[in-house]
């Protein structure tokens, strides 16, 4: 009896460690804000407090590459006041740490950098940074709209099926 007590209270101590190790929903918007906030503000610790010591940042397959605080710091400073970012929407599963997001990024112009961010989390940080960019207006709507654009891929340019060829 004695040993299933001590093995229900290890077990206890276990999963309350395991659970400071990990955030909810509400964290990662917060922890995705202060990056969104410290790059905007030239804030670059407060950007940098959201990374793990040693995360890795890319934009593959292979435009981006910075790995641990001190690259990211050299490439966060680099930032000026006319930069902003802003997320329109975040997607996290508390369950493998994971999340994405929809952002703006501008630079004083009238074409702004639009994308989307995968990031997986270790202890509450971001542990590996993903982003795939595309150009765009600034205006995060104009972006989505479907109007009034010549579109580089739609049926009306696309190949014939293959087997219809014969």
């Amino acid at each position: 009896m004695k040993q299933l007590l001590l093995l229900i209270i290890a077990s206890f101590l276990v999963s309350c460690q395991d659970s400071q190790n990990t955030i909810n929903e509400m964290e990662y918007k917060r922890l995705m804000k202060n990056v969104a906030e410290g790059w905007s503000t030239r804030n670059t610790e407060m950007a940098l407090n959201s990374f793990d010591e040693d995360a890795i940042y890319m934009e593959p397959p292979n435009n981006q590459y910075f790995r641990g605080h001190e690259q990211l710091k050299a490439y966060f400073d680099e930032l000026t006041d006319v930069h902003k970012m802003e997320f329109h929407n975040l997607w996290f599963n508390s369950e493998t740490q994971s999340g994405t997001g929809e952002f703006t990024f501008s630079y004083g112009k009238d074409t702004a950098t639009v994308g989307v961010v995968v990031v997986e989390l270790e202890n509450g940080k971001i542990k590996f940074w993903r982003e795939y960019l595309q150009m765009g207006p600034t205006n995060f709507k104009a972006f989505l709209s479907i109007k009034n654009k010549a579109w580089k891929w739609h049926i009306g340019n696309y190949p014939e099926p293959k087997d219809s060829m014969q």
